[in-house]
């Protein structure tokens, strides 16, 4: 009977440990956008992946997020440019 009881303050304890617990924060990007197009436009005359991603950056307005500006590498497959600047 001890044992019963002694598991059931265990877990209760437990609960409310994981209750009071905050919720781990996110982490952040590990570069800025302003890095990831930096060097889209510095390899943009070298590299053609770039000179593509460089253009569509300049003429659509909504890509100012670094993560936009990676979904939008991702959804042409560039993984060589994917991996330069992620």
């Amino acid at each position: 009977m001890a044992k019963k009881a002694k598991k059931a303050v265990k877990k209760a304890v437990k609960k409310v440990v994981e209750v009071l617990a905050p919720p781990a924060p996110k982490p952040k990007a590990s570069r800025s956008s302003t890095n990831v197009r930096d060097h889209i436009e510095k390899y943009s005359g070298k590299q053609r992946e770039c000179a593509t991603i460089w253009r569509v950056i300049n003429n659509n307005p909504k890509y100012t997020t670094d993560e936009e500006i990676l979904d939008l590498i991702k959804l042409k497959n560039y993984s060589t440019l994917l991996g330069e600047v992620s």
